[in-house]
């Protein structure tokens, strides 16, 4: 969970992906392995792509604008989606906000 003090995200967020995760993609899906924890985390087709696209450094209106492309989602929802991600993984510490 989030801590009271953590800081919001939005879609000017940086994100950072932490050096000790490891990902491997298989098939569509994407897995992380935390190394420092021995714990798996499992991305979905639409996760996996965010998870590039934060790998590529690309900010996080420029991936919803680019899932709306892809996608038959509003902008409203595919950011509001990828925020909720974006949290669970910074709460996972397979990310990190600046």
């Amino acid at each position: 969970m989030s801590s009271p003090t953590a800081r919001s995200l939005s879609a000017e967020t940086k994100v950072r992906l932490s050096p000790r995760v490891y990902a491997r993609e298989f098939g569509e899906e994407m897995v992380l392995l935390d190394f420092g924890l021995g714990e798996y985390f499992g991305l979905d087709s639409i996760g996996a792509e965010v998870w590039r696209q934060l790998e590529a450094g690309e900010a996080l209106n420029v991936i919803a604008d680019r899932i709306v492309e892809r996608y038959e989602v509003t902008r409203d929802v595919a950011l509001k989606d990828i925020l909720e991600l974006v949290e669970e993984m910074r709460e996972r510490a397979l990310v990190e906000t600046f």
